[in-house]
Parts: structure tokens; C-alpha cells; sequence
């Protein structure tokens, strides 16, 4: 092909291609119920790190935005305040999950392949204890757990890849089935044998309820739709899905200010009882919570279903993760 006619096919076929590219946010529709309601509506944030501020900076944060419960995820290192700390100030407003920082500790001691390695010390310590943190509520289940961000870190350091089926993810389900607690887990949608594994597991612990990270970054909603369909035990959360932390964030964006992309409307549509929010504001991005949230009001909440707004918003964690 010459270079004459390849320059003339794309400027035959651009328009089309920026058309199809732009059109899955063409012409959201504002619901005016929800729209009035998304201003004041509860949430609950089910992807809020401790990020090395103090319990009055997580507090206050929460106040102004209207965000009753927090947690879900544990802290993003072994810093201050200690989630003892934020549930004494915030009481069942916060609800801690393990792994987290055992899970950062092993990684930057040994490497991935201490991730599936149940004798790692921090991994022993803290089976030591989950089960009876788990029986008293002092922990509501496991995440973020990252399995997959090889493609969706944060930081290129913090980047790793492991295999979802290992002896570490089975006794967390264990753990989980037992008590039915809460699994949340970072990993992409882009390794078939990893997502073959997910379908296995949430087969064989069916007490257990998983939380897929940012609702699975580099997966498709043909992927996404099939998980939801098969296992009702899944559930997907919308952190670092809008514009407010950065555009090359997690995977592509599925809303910002001016709406949501239809095809992802439409998917939390046809599972209203499955999708949550989330935060995701740790570090460098400790300063960007209300502009999150306020995001979240303005750009999702807005376009959903009255119903389905209020399911989103808080109903759906509280029912999840069992809040008070």
C-alpha cells in the first residue's frame, strides 16, 4: 500500500474511528431524582486506604463528603494510624480488612513468589490471629490483595504478578467461607488462567464474597458481564474509574464529570445488587478525596436509576460487608 492511499484511507476512516472511540459517552441521560439525590445520598467507600495521616484527617474527610462507612482495604503500609485507632474514633463506621500490609511486606522482602508462600513470617502472624479477628468483627475480611497489577500499578516497584490459585489466596478463602467474610482482590482481567482460578474458587467457597479492585482493570465487559452472571458470590467496585485521580490511572476511565460510558451504565444496570464505590486516594493522592467524591456525585450517581443509585451508593456494602 502506498503511502498516498494509506494517508487517504485514514483520513477517510478517523472520523469514524474518533466517532466509535468517543460515542460510549455520547449523550448521557441525567435522572432529575438522582440527580437531587446524589448531593446528599450516604456513601459507603469501599476502597479507602490509611494513607499516613491522622485519624481526625480520615474523619473529617468523611464528614464532608457525607461518607458514613470507609474501609474495606487495608492500610498501604505500616504506618500511623493504626486501624485499632480508626475504629476506636470512627467505631463500625470503619471496617478493616487484613493482608493488605502483610501482603506489601512479604512483596518488598521476597519478592512475588513469597505472595504464595504461607510460611512467610508476616503471613504466618497474621493467620495466627484472622480467625478470631474475623469471629469478633474486628476484621471484615481480606484486601486489597494484589495478585495482577502488572499492567495497573501505581508504581512501577509496587508492580507484581502471581498466580490467584496458591496456597496463601486458599486459606484466605477459607478464612472467608467460614465466617463469610469479604475478599477483595487487585488483578487484571487479561490472564485467563488467573480468571479460570476466580470461577473456581468462588465455586468451591460459596459463603466467601469476592470484590474485584476497580472492577478488574484491563478486562472487558464481555468478561465482566459472564463473572457476574455465573457467580453470585462477585462483586465489582468503581474506585480509580473516573478522572479525578489522573488519566492513566488503573484501566480506562468509565466515567468523569460529564457521565458515565453507556456500556458500563448498562452494566450496572443489570446488576444493580453488585457494584460498590471506592476512594483509592493513597499516596501521592491523599489530598484528592472530595475531588473523588464529588466526582462520583456529579459524573456516576446522577445517571443511575434512583433505586440503583441508593444500591451503589451504600446498600450493597452495608449487605456485603455486613455494616451497622
Amino acid at each position: 500500500m502506498t503511502t498516498r492511499l494509506q494517508h487517504y484511507l485514514c483520513l477517510l476512516f478517523f472520523p469514524l474511528l474518533l466517532a466509535t472511540a468517543t460515542s460510549s459517552y455520547a449523550n448521557p441521560t441525567v435522572i432529575p431524582e438522582s440527580a437531587s439525590l446524589a448531593k446528599t445520598v450516604e456513601i459507603a467507600d469501599v476502597h479507602m486506604h490509611l494513607v499516613g495521616q491522622s485519624v481526625e484527617f480520615h474523619k473529617k474527610q468523611m464528614d464532608r463528603n457525607n461518607v458514613r462507612w470507609g474501609g474495606g482495604v487495608g492500610p498501604t503500609g505500616s504506618g500511623w494510624p493504626k486501624p485499632s485507632e480508626m475504629t476506636q474514633a470512627l467505631g463500625t463506621r470503619y471496617f478493616f480488612a487484613l493482608g493488605q500490609e502483610e501482603f506489601s511486606r512479604v512483596f518488598f522482602s521476597a519478592g512475588p513468589t513469597g505472595l504464595i508462600d504461607p510460611s512467610s513470617i508476616a503471613f504466618v502472624e497474621m493467620f495466627a490471629v484472622a480467625d478470631q479477628m474475623l469471629s469478633k468483627r474486628e476484621a471484615y475480611g481480606f484486601g486489597e490483595l494484589h495478585i495482577d497489577n502488572s499492567k495497573s500499578f501505581s508504581t512501577h516497584q509496587f508492580a507484581r504478578k502471581v498466580q490467584f490459585d496458591n496456597p496463601v489466596v486458599r486459606r484466605m478463602f477459607e478464612l472467608a467461607n467460614k465466617h463469610g467474610a469479604v475478599l477483595q482482590f487487585h488483578m487484571q482481567g487479561d490472564d485467563s488462567a488467573n480468571n479460570e482460578a476466580l470461577s473456581r474458587y468462588l465455586n468451591e467457597f460459596p459463603n466467601a464474597k469476592v470484590v474485584l479492585s476497580h472492577s478488574m482493570p484491563w478486562s472487558k465487559q464481555l468478561l465482566l458481564k459472564e463473572l457476574l452472571s455465573k457467580h453470585t458470590n462477585l462483586y465489582m467496585e468503581l474506585s480509580a474509574k473516573g478522572s479525578a485521580l489522573g488519566g492513566t490511572r488503573e484501566a480506562a476511565q468509565v466515567f468523569n464529570r460529564s457521565g458515565p460510558k453507556a456500556g458500563r451504565l448498562s452494566l450496572i444496570e443489570e446488576f444493580p445488587n453488585r457494584f460498590m464505590l471506592g476512594s483509592d486516594t493513597h499516596a501521592p493522592y491523599e489530598n484528592k478525596y472530595d475531588d473523588v467524591i464529588s466526582e462520583i456525585r456529579e459524573g456516576l450517581l446522577p445517571y443511575l436509576k434512583p433505586d440503583t443509585l441508593k444500591k451503589v451508593a451504600h446498600q450493597n456494602a452495608v449487605a456485603v460487608f455486613g455494616l451497622r
